[in-house]
């Protein structure tokens, strides 16, 4: 059974945001990560939501803490990002 991370953050603009995640799907899916479902919250303007599908949690975690997601990051205008791993029972 697949393990699944729900991602939360601010972001300066959500539809920029939304343009570089777009972009960077390749970059996640090479790192196992697939992705479900991508939100925004009505109530937060610029307050992204998005679920991933991962296979193999140590490769997805290495990249979720990676430089180079980092720079994915800023690039989308990212900051206090919260990451929860929810695993199957």
């Amino acid at each position: 059974m697949a393990t699944h991370v729900l991602w939360q953050a601010d972001v300066a603009d959500f539809d920029i945001w939304l343009k570089v995640f777009r972009e960077d799907k390749k970059v996640r899916a090479a790192a196992g990560i697939h992705d479900l479902h991508i939100w925004s919250d009505p109530d937060q303007k610029d307050h992204a939501v998005a679920l991933f599908e991962i296979r193999n949690l140590d490769r997805a975690l290495s990249f979720l803490e990676s430089e180079e997601l980092a720079v994915h990051h800023e690039r989308g205008g990212v900051t206090h990002i919260q990451i929860k791993v929810l695993s199957p029972v």
